[in-house]
């Protein structure tokens, strides 16, 4: 799993949890709750291109024992197999990610400066690559061609909690436990089946953190403007060189990179 937090991303599920043959219970998981994920995962493995908008807030436990928590907005376009584009806000700055099938460019907008790196012509292989270098992109699991590994790879346990109120309706609501963490999942059914919602508590971690992704605005036939993903320095831009690994789960480096 690239981190249920990539969905679950960014912070959506950092470092995913390893399980080995002595710690792993026997895998007990509702045939409903599997249903129900699967059909989400398989909408997202289908689809030749999509779009998706994601609210994420997320938990810092500080040596001091207080909780600060952070927020995240995303927008991403993705197009198969090769073409990405994010658009994101947070604390860490305003950023925008392109993927033009040759090249990944991470252009910080407040300071117009950018890192431009080569990178194989599959957003699978992609992520490998980056990964190599401690990047990992906001919502990578949403992006990978196999969504749902982390459902048997690092589930164990998980159950079918009934339909509850999200938004404006009455959605799935399904609940899974892992090593390290809790997570919740809400899907939106029907013939188009979305997820809408993920949080994950760090049952391990000191504090047991939260990470929560709110996601709206699918839509599985987005309109795809010519030179959507080329990347065109603005006036001005500055093309920095990538010079430092990144470990804090939000790709990039702020004060290094973009």
């Amino acid at each position: 799993m690239r981190y249920l937090q990539g969905l679950i991303a960014g912070a959506l599920l950092s470092t995913h949890p390893v399980l080995s043959a002595e710690t792993t219970p026997a895998r007990v998981v509702d045939p409903e709750a599997d249903r129900i994920m699967e059909r989400a995962c398989e909408q997202l493995k289908s689809a030749p291109a999509f779009s998706v908008s994601v609210d994420v807030s997320y938990d810092d436990v500080l040596k001091s024992g207080l909780t600060v928590q952070y927020q995240r907005a995303s927008v991403l376009l993705f197009d198969r197999p090769n073409h990405m584009k994010i658009e994101g806000d947070s604390d860490d700055g305003r950023r925008t990610i392109v993927h033009d099938g040759k090249t990944i460019t991470i252009y910080n907008r407040e300071e117009n400066m950018y890192v431009q790196v080569p990178v194989p012509d599959s957003i699978d292989a992609t992520l490998d690559k980056l990964g190599e270098r401690d990047i990992t992109l906001p919502l990578d699991d949403l992006i990978s061609s196999e969504p749902c590994t982390w459902l048997y790879e690092d589930v164990w346990d998980g159950y079918y909690g009934g339909r509850h109120f999200y938004d404006d309706g009455f959605i799935h609501h399904l609940l899974f436990r892992a090593k390290d963490a809790d997570f919740q999942v809400w899907i939106q059914g029907g013939e188009v089946p979305v997820i809408r919602k993920v949080v994950i508590e760090y049952t391990t971690t000191e504090g047991a953190p939260r990470y929560e992704a709110r996601l709206s605005d699918w839509n599985f036939r987005p309109t795809i403007a010519e030179g959507e993903f080329t990347f065109n320095p603005p006036k001005g831009a500055s093309r920095i060189e990538f010079r430092k690994k990144s470990s804090d789960g939000e790709g990039v480096e702020e004060g290094d990179t973009p």
